[in-house]
């Protein structure tokens, strides 16, 4: 009760408001959702830089992170639209070389389809798993293509 008549008091002093107020926009606690690792790495094919791949890892109990890679085969995991990373833990990793083509409208480049390049061990049959920890994770990719 103390509190709300120090809020209605018209002399409440300037730090308080302040404090409410930004507890009110940040919502007074952390991101909702589980423990994230940040990870980025690369992803090379046959010691070559593997562009346009998608990178997907897979926990057993939570939702996937997913990344595509650039132009020099680094990525950078997304779990939600805001949130970069992967859940803490062990996944299994999938990675998809297949796209079709796209682009072309104003002054987009056309990017042409592409069959997959991967055998099915890194993508439909995975082999691929990762460990996720707390922090910071870098995890590289060299995949063959036989």
């Amino acid at each position: 009760m103390q509190f709300v008549s120090r809020l209605l008091n018209p002399n409440a002093s300037l730090a308080t408001l302040a404090a409410i107020a930004l507890c009110l926009v940040m919502g007074c606690s952390q991101n909702a959702g589980p423990e994230l690792g940040y990870v980025e790495g690369n992803v090379t094919l046959d010691g070559k830089p593997l562009d346009g791949a998608e990178v997907q890892f897979e926990p057993s109990d939570a939702r996937p992170s997913v990344a595509f890679t650039d132009e020099n085969g680094h990525y950078v995991l997304q779990f939600t639209g805001t949130r970069n990373g992967a859940t803490v833990g062990t996944h299994v990793v999938r990675i998809l070389s297949a796209r079709g083509s796209s682009g072309g409208e104003g002054d987009g480049p056309f990017v042409k389809a592409r069959p997959e390049l991967l055998p099915a061990k890194y993508h439909d049959k995975s082999t691929l798993t990762a460990e996720v920890q707390s922090g910071n994770n870098t995890i590289d990719f060299d995949l063959q293509s036989k």
